[in-house]
């Protein structure tokens, strides 16, 4: 059963990984090149400023939804990998196990 158990919790961890890995590699391969504001701020309407001066200036403004936070990212690994072991535990106490069985047939 402990076989069961830690084999649904790395896999759960690793199906977790995806998201926060998805999220990663768009946040290092990002353009640094220059865009122009057309936020709520008034006096800065129309500036040039970089990506990730509009992306910091427009996080302290109001929005109207900010999407899925980054914070769930980081939790989602840990929660699936708790619900693989707990599905290993499940299973394991209904008689499903990970055995090597090996029989040589003379």
């Amino acid at each position: 059963m402990r076989n069961l158990v830690v084999v649904l919790l790395l896999f759960g961890f690793i199906v977790g990984l995806v998201p926060l890995g998805w999220y990663l590699i768009g946040e290092m391969t990002t353009d640094p090149s220059d865009v122009v504001y057309y936020g709520s701020y008034e006096p800065l309407y129309g500036a040039t400023m970089s990506d990730q001066a509009m992306d910091k200036l427009n996080r302290q403004f109001p929005c109207r939804s900010q999407g899925v936070s980054s914070t769930w990212l980081y939790v989602v690994p840990i929660a699936t990998a708790a619900l693989g072991a707990l599905a290993g535990f499940v299973l394991g106490k209904f008689g499903f196990v990970l055995t090597r069985r090996r029989t040589r047939e003379a």
